[in-house]
């Protein structure tokens, strides 16, 4: 079975960076060795049987294509369907997005989402059938995990561009961090993500707040760098205003980091009751959070120990390959 691989990117090195992308290129090489990789329009090879899409924002020319020449199209991601903060919720598109992506869902030979709230919810209100569920995974053999915590550590991942940065609750977090440090002097967060058009306005924060000792500006760090983060880290802490999924959280939790995120999309279901979650970004409740957990250490190793059960237990990345394969294998 050919396979080609699609998603709209300026930079294919990306594919390399961002771990949903990475992990289904691995699981569909495992179907088809040579599978062709296209960034572009363009660059799809029409000659394989099974079309695979990453986001229904740029489904609509090979869903339309898939059917005029009889090739199965398949699209998976996250729908952001009724999210509210996001600015590219389905909701707040314009009309004619909306109508190419509903397109695109609708005559697509299945649609494989990554949040179960968003399948629940599209099956629901629109009446599809093809749509099938099957979250990330976490490669455990990878992400290991470890008891051995560094006192006072906090690490988060967040990219530094002007929206993410406030999708995760990035100034919030900085002025979380200047109450903290007045019960935990010795807190320090470390953050690691790519430097955006944000990041001078996020290192004025830090430098206005004197918080230069206590917030570590890392950039992009290696995987293995990462890696160390979370096997060492006394929580992981993630605030956000709306997740597709939460995979950086969910490889946290697979290294033993005790987890404080928000219940927003999927991350209540990802989390479960294996790390503590917020109602929103709210300064105080961050804080209040970090500080209860960060001074319960018997508390805080029992979250991580719990939350890299729930890893091995329901989001191993093998269950992700199992299901992919199964899925085009009976929709082929």
């Amino acid at each position: 079975m050919k396979i080609c691989f699609y998603v709209r990117i300026s930079d294919p090195k990306v594919l390399e960076i961002i771990g949903f992308y990475k992990q289904d290129i691995v699981a569909l090489r495992k179907i088809d060795p040579s599978m062709k990789i296209a960034t572009k329009i363009w660059e799809i090879d029409w000659k394989a049987d099974v079309i695979f899409v990453w986001w229904w924002t740029y489904a609509f020319i090979p869903v339309l294509f898939g059917l005029l020449l009889k090739k199965a199209v398949f699209v998976t991601g996250t729908f952001n369907y009724r999210c509210p903060e996001s600015p590219i919720d389905y909701f707040r598109r314009p009309f004619y997005q909306r109508v190419l992506i509903k397109f695109s869902i609708r005559n697509a030979k299945l649609n494989i989402l990554v949040s179960k709230n968003e399948f629940d919810t599209i099956k629901t209100e629109w009446k599809l059938k093809n749509l099938a569920y099957s979250p990330h995974g976490v490669d455990i053999e990878k992400y290991k995990y470890s008891d051995k915590r560094e006192d006072f550590l906090l690490f988060t991942i967040c990219w530094t561009g002007k929206y993410n940065l406030r999708r995760k609750c990035l100034p919030e977090l900085i002025s979380a961090i200047d109450r903290i440090r007045n019960k935990v002097p010795q807190v320090k967060l470390y953050v690691g993500g790519r430097k955006g058009d944000g990041f001078e306005e996020v290192k004025n924060m830090i430098i206005d707040r004197k918080l230069n000792d206590s917030i570590i500006l890392l950039g992009e760090i290696s995987e293995e760098e990462k890696i160390s983060y979370y096997q060492k880290c006394t929580i992981y802490l993630q605030p956000s205003k709306y997740e597709g999924f939460g995979l950086a959280i969910a490889e946290a939790m697979s290294c033993g980091a005790a987890v404080i995120t928000s219940r927003v999309g999927e991350v209540e279901y990802l989390v479960g009751d294996c790390g503590i979650l917020i109602d929103g970004c709210e300064i105080n409740d961050i804080a209040d959070s970090v500080i209860g957990l960060m001074l319960h250490k018997v508390k805080n190793k029992n979250y991580g120990y719990k939350a890299a059960q729930r890893i091995r237990d329901v989001f191993p990345i093998e269950r992700r390959e199992k299901e992919l394969f199964e899925l085009i294998k009976d929709n082929v």
